[in-house]
């Protein structure tokens, strides 16, 4: 993030630390843009909630980080935030690809609402239906351990059911899509800019107050 500290609003603020001591200028603006990588990855489970559809409320601030501003050199500093691939670099690449647009590589079964949690778009996948729980049968190639879940494929699309008994009926309760790719192709969708100009907006208060700061701190 840049910022320009030569605007009327904040010139005799910057001459004054100019004045006090030679690194007071440095720090207040180094604080400055600090406090905007912040507030802009405080922004971005916001504007993505206006993108997406947001199970997990931590998600978002989990895979994001700041790469704070250093040293003395006004002229060279900058505070970077972005997608943090040490959480996950699949879940990181494909957060990048939203953003930008792309593909994703993911999986060939989508959860269906209906193996939801309520039934719910907005809800998790329930426990018992994860991919990780079930055994699924190939009506059409017959493999597969026999269980309660049922895959029904015409051409590169089909279904994998929940097979639920109930007294002498059987009914069949879809839980995923399934398709013949493992590609989504998106359009951009950009949540971390956004978040970045709601930040920029309060750079010019944040200058201010980390001014203060450096003032009242060398004035003591």
């Amino acid at each position: 993030m840049g910022f320009d500290i030569n605007t009327s609003a904040h010139i005799k603020l910057t001459v004054a630390l100019g004045k006090l001591h030679r690194s007071a200028l440095p720090v207040a603006v180094r604080g400055t843009l600090n406090d905007a990588a912040f507030e802009t990855k405080q922004n971005i489970p916001k504007t993505a909630s206006r993108k997406f559809i947001t199970r997990n409320k931590s998600f978002f601030r989990a895979f994001s980080s700041v790469e704070k501003a250093r040293g003395f050199d006004i002229n060279s500093m900058s505070s970077v935030v972005g997608i943090n691939p040490a959480k996950g670099e699949k879940v990181a690449d494909g957060l990048e690809k939203q953003e930008t647009g792309g593909g994703i590589k993911g999986r060939k079964l989508i959860p269906h609402d209906k193996g939801r949690i309520s039934g719910s778009h907005s809800k998790k996948l329930r426990t018992k239906n994860r991919f990780n729980k079930i055994n699924i049968v190939d009506v059409r190639k017959k493999k597969g351990k026999r269980g309660n879940y049922l895959l029904i494929k015409k051409g590169g699309k089909g279904t994998v059911f929940e097979i639920k008994s109930t007294g002498k009926r059987q009914k069949l309760v879809p839980v995923y899509s399934y398709r013949s790719t493992k590609i989504s192709k998106v359009k951009p969708s950009a949540f971390m800019k956004p978040a970045s100009i709601m930040a920029t907006r309060k750079m010019p208060q944040f200058y201010v107050s980390q001014a203060e700061r450096q003032i009242k701190r060398l004035l003591k």
